[in-house]
């Protein structure tokens, strides 16, 4: 699931180089709404849920998961990835790679969550996603650990 969504063009970037985490949103968001899978309304609610909530979007150390609300623009379910070349900042909290998540619904959110918890409960997928590693090693390590739990 996690893989293929982030196989599309455009949805794995890497060395990106931002201010501050706003921007990180704002940069993760462009593919989505050129493709039409989520609306600019959905980049502000991902900001305004993490302004709200704090630093509850990094999970995991130096790895965020922002995602607005399904009633905020989202067309279909859809994800992209950036690799940070500096990290920024929310609330005190360290970036270094950063998801955003578009679900449709609460069932979608809650299957996209569960993916994304078996990536991070993986070493070698953290450790690659904090050191910016190739896109290609990094969606090749997301395959086999998503073969390894039946994820589709």
């Amino acid at each position: 699931m996690i893989t293929k969504l982030l196989e599309k063009e455009g949805h794995l970037l890497q060395g990106m180089t931002c201010q501050e985490w706003k921007e990180v949103v704002d940069l993760l968001a462009a593919p989505l709404i050129a493709e039409g899978a989520v609306t600019e309304a959905f980049a502000e609610s991902a900001k305004e849920a993490a302004e709200q909530f704090g630093g509850y979007v990094v999970l995991v150390e130096d790895i965020a998961f922002f995602h607005g609300r399904p009633e905020a623009g989202v067309r279909e379910i859809a994800m992209t990835l950036g690799l940070l070349e500096d990290p920024v900042y929310l609330f005190e909290k360290r970036i270094k790679a950063a998801f955003l998540f578009a679900a449709v619904d609460t069932e979608s959110h809650g299957e996209l969550l569960k993916a994304l918890a078996w990536i991070m409960n993986d070493e070698t997928c953290l450790e690659l996603l904090r050191d910016g590693s190739d896109p290609g090693i990094i969606l090749k390590k997301c395959k086999e650990v998503e073969e390894q739990h039946e994820i589709s």
